[in-house]
């Protein structure tokens, strides 16, 4: 198998030390920057850096220290031999300098896999000098040069292509080798770097907790020069201030790769992206204009147009990049030592204007985003299997089983319970029944600043946290390795210290398999997305507030800082309306029961639709067809209906109504010298709503053992006046 095959995807499936396609283009460009200029005098400073107990050339059992045994990968179940004798003396330290940068990041170091790539190593650099092509350090070449020279010394070897499997296991350690080479001589700046990673680069601005620590951000995905060396100040600035998050640099990254293709495809040369300044705002609208018609270019629901939320973080990343330009143009030319970014003009801080972006939209929440009591029980009864062993048809994954568990529990942003410290449960105590154990668990809150990070917990989730408690500590004693834990739920690779924190990304994707496994099907019938994680946080926020939790504890579960956060939640299902309606029974004004059904009733009314037909003291069931015309007369509309909750408001009506019509009448008095009749056009009215509301207040008290339904109360005291002869008075 040629290199290509293997770097175009026509080898078999590589693992997470492979050097993957992106990889491979990543450190070609790398290469051919020349970013990383080795040196004998930088050479000797990183070997100085390694511990003296490791600076050797033959690594085997008897001669690695003992302490660093566990950091040493087994091969065919012993640890083989890994010699550095053969190689250019500038190779050898720059080896063992890798395999202590493996040691101290956590990894382990795959002595077999190691020895073989080095064997070889050797091999192909004979036969590059053999074509004039000297090398004494690993940065001479690219790893592609590196790859195709082994692979040939190698066919010549065996006279036949090696397969997959021996060419990962050849080849794999050298695209590691080559990256921690390339950060430990690369003393640029860190923001000049096409890769930012915070694994490999201390000097990166961090908060305490980042969950996306582990992600790097590749720039060389912006292939426009002048654009990605601007971006890169832009978001060095943004970081620096603290500004910005780790998880919104990579966002705004994402939105630099969206506008260079607009660049490239546009035919953009320069910073001021037109000659005259007058076009540049036409030309950020045809921006927009693709946006808003381009199919999104990788998405796990597949293919679609973007989201008015995606295309909003889009352009204001562009547009706020191009305030900053214009506010410190001197500053930014300097930096990247290109003038043109100098004195953009005004019209680079108005690209568009407030009607030219997309509306927000406000997204109407209902079942489709929610998880149902039946299907939240196939999950639970389906969970073990992500713990199960592979050999009885699990995932050998017991961290994301008990992470799945505590999501059901207590609807926690998936990185808050990836980022759980190793020991956060707080004051746990007895349950009032002595036996039931409560805890406050303290999660880190890292997306609202200042907001709350601890909730109360029952004995559940306490007993799912000490389940993953001794398996850490299990898992730690089988490494070796002493100190204390900085997280609860610990990455499986490369993390022997277990100082980096099980990623969000895997718990995803193994999920997702469990779904595919198991069968798991949402209320549509289609695969449930349990891989979209909000929605067992949506699940839990809408289950108490519909359970009537007030909402000031709702929002302190939750971790908000406002109310208005937290409804967000708050929508009731429609399967909850329906029985809160149904509830009461129906019951005329004549106290008799109705001839339409409570399930007719209720679907005439559309309560869970028709916010228009609820009032302050009832609902209003006149058809959705039609309109009401006579204004504020539904006390004595026979589309009135009532129901005991209301019972107080009536109350106070009667009262308010009372007092009204004295006031009117001692203001009539003060006018005309005497007090209105009966028969008065207002009265008239007013004895309507008050007879009715006496009506409806008694109606109620009679039937609020039977929780009735008032329907049209006030009906009857109209049609009694009517019938006694009142004058016809204008309702409204």
């Amino acid at each position: 198998m040629s290199f290509e095959l293997w770097r175009t995807g026509e080898a078999a499936q590589v693992d997470g030390e492979t050097m993957k396609n992106r990889d491979a283009e990543l450190f070609d460009l790398l290469h051919a920057q020349q970013a990383a200029v080795h040196s004998p005098e930088r050479t000797l400073e990183l070997l100085e850096s390694v511990p003296p107990e490791l600076r050797m050339l033959s690594f085997t059992r008897r001669s690695i220290p003992e302490e660093y045994l566990p950091s040493f990968g087994y091969y065919h179940d012993k640890i083989g031999d890994l010699h550095l004798g053969n190689l250019p003396e500038g190779l050898q330290t720059e080896f063992i300098y890798v395999i202590w940068r493996i040691i101290e990041e956590g990894g382990r170091v795959p002595i077999g896999p190691m020895g073989s790539m080095i064997r070889e190593l050797a091999c192909a650099i004979e036969l590059l000098r053999e074509s004039g092509r000297d090398a004494n350090s690993l940065m001479d070449h690219s790893p592609e040069t590196w790859c195709k020279a082994m692979s040939s010394t190698w066919i010549r070897r065996n006279n036949r292509l090696p397969s997959p499997t021996t060419f990962r296991t050849i080849f794999a350690p050298m695209s590691r080798a080559w990256k921690i080479l390339w950060f430990a001589y690369d003393t640029s700046s860190w923001w000049e770097r096409e890769v930012w990673s915070m694994d490999m680069d201390p000097r990166i601005p961090r908060r305490a907790q980042e969950s996306l620590k582990q992600v790097s951000m590749h720039w060389h995905t912006v292939s426009t020069p002048w654009l990605r060396k601007a971006a890169m100040f832009y978001m060095k600035t943004e970081l620096e201030a603290q500004r910005v998050a780790w998880s919104t640099a990579l966002t705004r990254l994402a939105s630099f790769v969206t506008f260079d293709r607009f660049v490239v495809t546009q035919g953009l040369r320069s910073p001021r992206l037109t000659d005259d300044p007058g076009e540049v705002r036409a030309l950020m609208l045809t921006f927009l204009t693709e946006l808003r018609i381009e199919e999104k270019v990788s998405s796990t629901r597949g293919p679609g147009q973007r989201k008015h939320s995606t295309i909003t973080s889009i352009t204001s990343t562009i547009r706020n990049f191009y305030v900053f330009a214009h506010d410190h143009g001197d500053t930014l030319a300097r930096a990247v030592d290109d003038p043109r970014w100098r004195d953009l003009s005004p019209e680079f801080l108005r690209f568009w204007r407030p009607g030219d972006l997309p509306r927000k939209r406000k997204t109407r929440f209902d079942e489709r985003h929610l998880i149902s009591d039946a299907t939240m029980a196939e999950i639970a009864a389906k969970c073990h299997e992500l713990g199960d062993a592979r050999e009885d048809g699990g995932l050998a994954d017991p961290q994301a089983m008990r992470i799945l568990l505590l999501m059901m529990a207590t609807g926690r942003r998936i990185s808050e319970i990836c980022m759980l410290d190793a020991e956060p449960l707080i004051n746990i105590e007895r349950g009032s029944d002595g036996k039931t154990e409560v805890a406050k668990l303290r999660y880190q809150q890292t997306k609202i600043e200042g907001a709350p990070d601890t909730i109360f917990v029952d004995h559940e989730v306490i007993g799912v946290i000490r389940e993953q408690q001794a398996w850490l500590a299990a898992r730690r004693q089988a490494n070796g390795t002493t100190g204390g834990a900085p997280y609860l739920f610990v990455s499986r690779h490369n993390n022997r210290h277990g100082m980096k924190p099980y990623l969000s990304g895997v718990f995803r994707h193994q999920v997702s398999k469990l779904a595919s496994r198991a069968g798991l099907l949402g209320e549509d019938g289609e695969l449930l997305r349990i891989a979209a994680t909000h929605r067992f946080r949506h699940t839990k926020a809408t289950s108490l507030i519909n359970a009537g939790v007030p909402l000031h504890v709702v929002q302190r579960y939750l971790g908000h800082t406002t109310p208005a956060m937290t409804m967000v939640y708050a929508h009731t299902l429609d399967s909850t309306a329906k029985a809160e309606f149904l509830r009461y029974q129906k019951i005329t004004t004549s106290g008799r029961h109705p001839e339409v059904s409570p399930d007719d009733l209720y679907d005439l009314m559309a309560l869970d639709a028709r916010t228009d037909r609820i009032l302050p003291n009832g609902w209003c069931t006149l058809p959705p067809a039609k309109t009401c015309d006579k204004g504020n007369a539904c006390l004595t509309c026979n589309m009135f209906v009532t129901d005991e909750r209301f019972l107080g408001v009536h109350e106070g009506e009667i009262v308010a109504l009372d007092g009204l019509i004295e006031s009117r009448q001692q203001a009539h008095k003060e006018r005309t010298g005497e007090r209105m009749t009966e028969n008065h056009v207002w009265l008239t009215l007013r004895r309507r709503e008050q007879q009715a509301l006496t009506t409806i207040v008694e109606t109620i008290n009679e039937s609020k053992a039977a929780r009735s339904l008032v329907v049209g109360p006030g009906v009857e005291a109209r049609q009694d006046a009517d019938r006694a002869g009142a004058p016809k008075a204008q309702e409204g």
